[in-house]
């Protein structure tokens, strides 16, 4: 969906971009966040900003809220983004509805 969204001037907004928590205990997300010394959030969130996608996750702590704020400070590099890619689960870690199959009613 992003290729086309590129491809057609949408902005692609990242639905409940930290996965409700989910892929916060991934290893591979573990892994960057202690290489890079950020929390797990950020890096999710650095990698959703890198892609270009449009990023609101959803907190009502003050402290999640202020370090969701402080992504903005460094990159990941081209194999944290390959790696962050390779764990793409597919439709069977979709959180909310499928854009594909979506009907209005």
């Amino acid at each position: 969906m992003r290729r086309f969204h590129e491809q057609h001037g949408i902005l692609t907004e990242a639905w409940s971009p930290l996965g409700q928590g989910a892929i916060l205990d991934e290893p591979t997300i573990l892994r960057i966040a202690e290489e890079l010394g950020r929390t797990a959030a950020q890096v999710v969130l650095r990698w959703h900003v890198q892609l270009g996608n449009i990023v609101i996750p959803k907190s009502v702590t003050p402290a999640r809220i202020e370090e969701n704020f402080r992504i903005f400070d460094f990159e990941l590099d081209e194999e944290h983004m390959r790696a962050i890619e390779g764990l793409d689960a597919g439709d069977g870690g979709r959180i909310g509805p499928d854009p594909v199959t979506f009907a209005v009613v």
